[in-house]
């Protein structure tokens, strides 16, 4: 049914609520592997990345690479352990940008049968004044999104 799970993570606690459920997920369904992504907006350095206007064989090119990045794949790297010693395959992939869209762009162009994501809860004003990268991320795709209520979340609000 799912073969690839999407999990977005963003180093929060009520982010992290959806980790347990995509295990199950992915589990269940016999998944090929789950993929955890971050989405990180600056970075400085250099890294391989691709660039989709090239033929594939010439895609890589020299970007950015810098400390909140390598910060960010240390974190997906313990996550991924975790799923991978309770016998869920993962990859792990940080993306650059805004998260709404990056992780839209990357479930658009990339394997994937199922987005699983918490939500922060945010009542209709803090929703309206910040935006939701979770309710951007569900109006944006047309993949399956399996939405998490975090902790402290009030129903109806």
């Amino acid at each position: 049914m799912y073969q690839n799970v999407l999990l977005p993570l963003d180093g929060s606690k009520v982010g992290e609520c959806a980790i347990p459920w995509a295990q199950e997920l992915a589990k269940r369904c016999g998944s090929e592997k789950v993929t955890l992504v971050r989405v990180i907006k600056g970075t400085k350095g250099y890294k391989q990345a691709p660039d989709y206007s090239k033929p594939p064989e010439q895609q890589l090119q020299t970007q950015a690479k810098g400390g909140k990045e390598k910060d960010a794949e240390q974190y997906l790297a313990v996550i991924a352990k975790k799923l991978l010693e309770a016998g869920v395959k993962t990859e792990t992939k940080v993306l650059l940008g805004d998260p709404a869209q990056a992780i839209v762009f990357y479930a658009e162009h990339n394997p994937c049968d199922v987005i699983v994501m918490a939500s922060h809860g945010r009542g209709s004003l803090g929703r309206a004044l910040l935006g939701s990268a979770a309710l951007k991320v569900f109006r944006g795709t047309c993949k399956p999104v399996l939405m998490v209520r975090g902790p402290g979340c009030v129903p109806g609000v």
